[in-house]
């Protein structure tokens, strides 16, 4: 019961169809998430996770109001695990109805989890929950934020097939999303993934301290930040923001005080000249608490 398949192919008000990849996503780089982002004005994520399966097919999905061709990638195939990856501003695509199962964050952002159960089916609509994903299928839902002065993006990840990957299969490839338009390996050899700032944070962290989480993070010129969840292993957690300055293979935390520059009072949302912070991550960086 593949729903967004069926949404994609019959078609929706706003959607042609599942289409072979347009002029702009076909310019040969060798990445087609990379030939994608030429020419579409929202931000292009690639999963770093895959759940063992390789890509296998690569589209686009024609929107009739005009808006950016909407990403469709396929991973796998139907006789065995696979998953498909939509991305868009907006997709131009109904993703179909399922009984919601999970609902958490993804990279610090709203997102929910629907499983393919029958609603005819009053048992199996009944019984459906998180392990249901994996027998009939479901699809992530969730957006992501733009970067390096693209749009956010819309993102549907949906399994399908003789067996579908699991619910925290679908997570973990939702959280694994990166942008293809940062640099992987920022300020010399320094790599911009979630593993390589959340292990400098640890390092630098006291007695009593934890890390909870790295919810979201962008890289720009040498420089990134990251929202991040810190506690005391007791529960007591609290959110907060921090920067990185790259230096050589290693990401070094700054303090925000004195990379984010003086702000003037009267316009708080302005970069001042002497930050050092790029613009492209400045907000983020230096405009949240």
């Amino acid at each position: 019961m593949r729903r967004i398949a069926i949404a994609l192919t019959v078609g929706t008000v706003v959607c042609t169809s599942l289409v072979a990849p347009s002029a702009a996503s076909a310019m040969g780089s060798g990445n087609p998430y990379e030939d994608m982002q030429v020419g579409v004005s929202y931000t292009v994520y690639q999963p770093g996770y895959t759940a063992g399966v390789q890509l296998h097919d690569t589209g686009g999905i024609t929107c009739v109001d005009g808006s950016d061709e909407a990403l469709a990638m396929t991973y796998g195939t139907r006789a065995w695990a696979s998953f498909d990856l939509y991305e868009g501003k907006p997709i131009c695509a109904d993703a179909g109805e399922g009984k919601t199962v999970w609902r958490g964050r993804i990279q610090g952002r709203k997102a929910t989890i629907q499983a393919y159960c029958d609603p005819a089916d009053n048992r199996q609509w009944r019984d459906c929950n998180r392990r249901s994903v994996a027998k009939y299928g479901g699809d992530l839902q969730f957006s992501l934020p733009g970067s390096g002065g693209l749009r956010g993006t819309d993102i549907t990840i949906s399994t399908s097939g003789k067996a579908p990957l699991t619910t925290a299969q679908l997570i973990r490839i939702g959280r694994s999303l990166t942008p293809v338009n940062d640099d992987p390996t920022l300020g010399g050899v320094a790599p911009c993934t979630q593993a390589a700032l959340g292990d400098t944070l640890q390092r630098g962290m006291g007695k009593g301290e934890v890390l909870v989480s790295v919810d979201a993070y962008t890289c720009s010129g040498g420089w990134a930040y990251a929202d991040v969840t810190v506690g005391d292993g007791k529960g007591h957690d609290v959110a907060t923001v921090e920067v990185f300055e790259a230096e050589g293979q290693f990401w070094l935390v700054k303090s925000r005080e004195k990379v984010c520059g003086t702000v003037n009072p009267d316009s708080p949302t302005v970069r001042p000249a002497d930050a050092l912070v790029p613009a492209a991550i400045w907000t983020q960086s230096c405009t949240t608490s």
